[in-house]
């Protein structure tokens, strides 16, 4: 169920009491280390690993000149302690939890004027996936990229939830760079997201034909919102050639206007807009070591899907919402026939300081 502003309201209490939880090694900041929190930050991306950090204050000692909690970096905030944060509104039955993970760095500030800070951030659990290579094999024979996806993610200790991406392929090398980047490839020539919730790695094509989970309208939730449209980067058809050794014929894929992913019905896509601006035809050939025909419609459906969601960006700032997150759809209103529809998000961010609890996100879209 799309949640409006009004069942939104009543669920946080009015939006008046932002509040959050911070837990490192299980121990609550707050409540159990009595530290001044100043600020808390969780960004959320379908690219990468998710990201926070946390400033505390009042935790310089003036007469020993030392950190409370920062005399060396074995203590509370030692690199690789777990950390868990939740965020939402105080009385509204629960704080919704925004990421799990482990501290990567320390900052400390000593301003002209005001107290010394403490800085945490951090990333979530594919942090060690992002900065060096698993075990081995280094290399796959006949596998399908969900399967390989799903044994990666094991060897970091995550939970794989893998659409079956149906395709086997000879041989997969793993390649230079990390793990991350690897499975980002893997992700890109499928057509499918890869991003990690807690300890459970994600790995499936975009749910764009999910209900909204929010529904907001400019000065009623919505704070603002900066969309842009552009036919730059599309194409009306796309071919991925190859060759079969074994029969020793071309192997082409297709993809074609029309067949774009997330469309609104009685909207229109960049490759048909394009066809207006451009009435030449608009075609991306590429050459890819395929090896077979239903491998080849599938580069070509990844890469008119890769081109389609250039068509339509946004920025958008709203009030706090923790239902905001990173594979949901939300529905923005009140900001003309063309843009009042459901985009789908691809980045947030959730801070709370002392200006209060606000979220912003960038989405994508097809069709307008």
């Amino acid at each position: 169920m799309t949640l409006t502003i009004e069942n939104l309201e009543r669920a946080h209490q009015g939006f008046y009491v932002p509040a959050y939880q911070i837990l490192v090694d299980g121990k609550d900041l707050l409540r159990q280390w009595y530290m001044e929190i100043a600020s808390v930050q969780v960004d959320i991306t379908l690219k990468g690993a998710d990201r926070f950090s946390f400033t505390v204050n009042s935790a310089f000692n003036f007469e020993q000149r030392e950190f409370e909690h920062l005399k060396d970096l074995t203590g509370v905030f030692a690199f690789g302690k777990p950390v868990e944060i939740n965020l939402g509104y105080k009385d509204s039955g629960g704080l919704s939890p925004m990421l799990r993970g482990k501290i990567t760095s320390v900052q400390t500030s000593f301003p002209a004027s005001g107290l010394p800070q403490i800085t945490v951030g951090g990333y979530d659990h594919s942090y060690c996936m992002t900065i060096g290579k698993g075990q081995k094999p280094h290399s796959w024979a006949n596998k399908k990229d969900s399967e390989i996806v799903a044994e990666v993610a094991r060897q970091y200790g995550l939970t794989p939830v893998v659409e079956d991406t149906r395709v086997k392929h000879p041989v997969t090398e793993r390649g230079q760079g990390s793990d991350m980047q690897f499975l980002e490839k893997l992700a890109e020539r499928n057509g499918y997201e890869l991003y990690v919730v807690d300890t459970t790695l994600y790995f499936r094509p975009p749910a764009y034909k999910d209900e909204a989970v929010v529904s907001l309208e400019w000065g009623k939730g919505l704070v603002s919102f900066s969309p842009e449209v552009k036919i730059s980067e599309q194409v009306s058809k796309v071919e991925v050639r190859g060759w079969d050794v074994n029969s020793k014929k071309e192997i082409v894929g297709k993809a074609s206007r029309g067949e774009e992913p997330g469309r609104d019905p009685g909207r229109q896509s960049g490759p048909e807009l394009l066809a207006m601006a451009c009435p030449e035809k608009s075609e991306l050939k590429v050459r890819v070591p395929v090896f077979s025909q239903q491998e080849a419609d599938r580069r070509a459906e990844a890469l008119l899907k890769k081109r389609s969601e250039l068509f339509v960006k946004g920025n958008g700032e709203s009030i706090g919402m923790p239902e905001i997150r990173v594979d949901k759809n939300i529905k923005l209103l009140g900001i003309g026939k063309l843009f009042s529809k459901t985009y789908y998000v691809e980045q947030c961010t959730h801070t709370i300081n002392n200006s209060g609890y606000k979220t912003t996100f960038q989405v994508k879209e097809t069709t307008v």
